[in-house]
């Protein structure tokens, strides 16, 4: 009796070994799976919307730092240290206005009537700002909108009239 006792045990014993083991193979294998999910997803795409605001009459824009220049035909402007792509930010303009974007109060570029392009903000804090003129001294300006950039996220602002 005591030496079945002693086998039953030990088998007893053994089988919870092995689905102990069994258990913690497959914790393991679902925690790797789920990491695998995680670092195949792409960045978070954070889409913002923004109205026209007009402008409360003439003055400096405290918003722009460095306006549109023209280029020089003798040379290229030089790179400033330290710029580099935090992230992206696809600008949608749903206006009929030709609208100036600012990156952090800095002349980037012009988007067209009912088009979209790319602003490409340095650095987390980085800010956005859209500003269309109009002849008769007026504008209508969207943000400054703040972005958090991470590397490499995509964020998309939307402005509307």
């Amino acid at each position: 009796m005591k030496n079945s006792l002693s086998t039953y045990m030990k088998l007893l014993c053994a089988l919870v070994l092995v689905l102990m083991f069994g258990a913690s193979q497959a914790i393991a294998q679902d925690k790797m799976a789920k990491d695998d999910k995680m670092a195949g997803q792409k960045p978070t795409k954070n889409a913002v919307k923004t109205q026209a605001q007009s402008s409360r009459g003439g003055g400096a824009d405290t918003n722009i730092k460095t306006d549109r220049a023209p280029n020089d035909p003798s040379g290229q402007a030089a790179k400033p240290a330290g710029k580099g792509r935090g992230c992206s930010v696809e600008v949608s303009n749903e206006t009929g206005w030709y609208v100036d974007i600012y990156v952090n109060g800095v002349y980037t570029g012009t988007l067209g009537p009912w088009s979209n392009g790319w602003a490409y903000p340095p650095v987390a804090g980085s800010n956005l700002y859209g500003r269309a003129n109009f002849t008769d001294g007026s504008w209508k300006y969207w943000g400054p909108r703040e972005f958090g950039c991470g590397q490499g996220s995509v964020n998309t602002w939307t402005i509307t009239p």
